[in-house]
């Protein structure tokens, strides 16, 4: 069981590391969520999310990625 928590924890830390302004983490359910470290803009766009969550690491970061694909200007819609 510690070598699970500690792959997890490593994951993690390649996830944060990958994407800087977000911080994974994994809920107690085993569901893997990141959140933005910084403010939420007055106005947020439609697709804009604080917290993005998915069933498992890569989900996770392609759900990251697509929040910053979209935050780029040549995504954003």
């Amino acid at each position: 069981m510690a070598g699970a928590h500690a792959e997890v924890a490593a994951e993690l830390s390649r996830i944060a590391g990958e994407f800087p302004g977000w911080r994974p983490w994994v809920s107690d359910a085993g569901r893997w969520w990141a959140t933005r470290t910084g403010r939420c803009p007055a106005n947020p766009p439609g697709w804009w999310a604080m917290t993005v969550d998915a069933d498992d690491a890569e989900g996770l970061r392609s759900a990251i990625a697509e929040q910053e694909r979209l935050a780029s200007p040549v995504g954003a819609p």
